[in-house]
């Protein structure tokens, strides 16, 4: 089942104003990324998209990016999938080797996340919709939200103003919010291979961090549609890439009235 979002997703979004960067790839990619330039909506998007895939742990995100990627790619768009924390930096590494330990505490988890996130922008994110790009996100300020509120006491309306007006990060178009209750993310989980991640796939905190997501579904200003996301991948996505076309072809025949 799928909840009609906050906004209406006919709302124009600002992707006609500004001209798309005429660098055919992004830029070098710098580890010691930590400034960035504020940036208004018109630069935010340029001429690409933004949808990301946010819920907790078993959700599946992931599974449904790329099936995603595969959807969108088939009927010849110009996709990209990215994820969060990165592999690629120095903070996204540690993040992935000290968290499946527990290793982090409160304030470094949130300060490695910010840092990390910061990169990802500047170097990925906002080169990718310059360039014109679809960027299909598994994770963003959201998930920061949700669950660094959960470790840091700090309400989650917090940590998504410092994300947005310290990082400047781009506001997505659509945030797809994948709702399952934590005992099925869980049972999801023990059937997946690899180690359990100590830092964040406990009960207790999932139980926070799932409220926190449906909080900021509703109350926050981003444009969210909660799916349920106990029905099967195949409907998930099928769902999700509905949303997606339809606002990506109905900016696409805008784009053309205009030229």
């Amino acid at each position: 089942m799928t909840y009609q979002p906050k906004t209406d997703l006919r709302v124009p979004f600002l992707v006609l104003a500004a001209e798309a960067s005429k660098t055919a790839h992004p830029p070098v990619l710098r580890e010691d990324t930590e400034a960035t330039v504020p940036v208004n909506d018109e630069q935010r998007h340029a001429r690409g998209f933004l949808f990301v895939l946010e819920g907790i742990d078993g959700a599946g995100k992931t599974a449904a990016a790329q099936l995603l990627e595969k959807e969108l790619r088939a009927r010849g768009l110009d996709v990209v999938r990215l994820r969060e924390p990165t592999s690629e930096s120095k903070w996204g590494k540690e993040i992935r080797d000290r968290s499946v330990k527990g290793e982090l505490d409160p304030e470094e988890e949130l300060n490695l996340f910010m840092r990390d996130r910061r990169w990802h922008v500047t170097n990925k994110i906002l080169p990718y919709l310059r360039e014109g790009k679809i960027v299909l996100l598994d994770r963003y300020f959201f998930a920061s939200g949700a669950y660094q509120t959960t470790s840091t006491g700090i309400h989650w309306s917090e940590i998504l103003r410092r994300n947005r007006e310290e990082i400047h990060a781009p506001e997505p178009d659509i945030v797809f919010l994948l709702d399952v209750p934590v005992e099925v993310g869980l049972s999801r989980l023990g059937g997946r291979s690899g180690d359990v991640n100590l830092q964040f796939e406990k009960r207790g905190r999932l139980e926070k961090v799932r409220q926190a997501y449906l909080e900021m579904a509703e109350h926050d200003s981003a444009n969210f549609v909660v799916i349920d996301a106990r029905a099967s991948l195949q409907e998930v996505v099928t769902q999700i890439l509905d949303a997606i076309l339809e606002l990506v072809n109905r900016h696409r025949s805008a784009r053309k009235a205009v030229d």
